[in-house]
């Protein structure tokens, strides 16, 4: 009857040792699966500082493009380019004027 409890010892030892090793291999893996989620989370976030970092320099810059155009879009900037290139406004006689229908 001794032999009978000591083989069943020797196999419950042996499957207490199998289930501690799963387990440490799914901690393992468990692991490396957020070390791989926090590497690509970090990715996408430096990602994104640098999409809005791009999106702030091309609104500034829309921004100054839009007070240029106004600027050369000015009358006193329109006149003085027309003196420039020899132009003057119109003689009455030289103005058509169009009816809408």
């Amino acid at each position: 009857m001794k032999k009978r409890s000591a083989v069943r010892g020797g196999a419950a030892g042996k499957g207490w040792l199998v289930a501690l090793a799963l387990e440490l291999m799914s901690c393992i893996i468990m692991g490396l699966v957020m070390v791989l989620c926090n590497i690509d989370r970090t990715a996408t976030a430096y990602s994104i500082v640098n999409a809005q970092s791009e999106l702030g320099a091309r609104q500034n810059l829309q921004a100054k493009l839009e007070v240029e155009r106004e600027r050369l879009l000015s009358p006193y900037e329109l006149r003085r380019k027309a003196e420039e290139f020899g132009m003057h406004e119109p003689k009455a006689h030289q103005v058509r004027r169009m009816e809408i229908q």
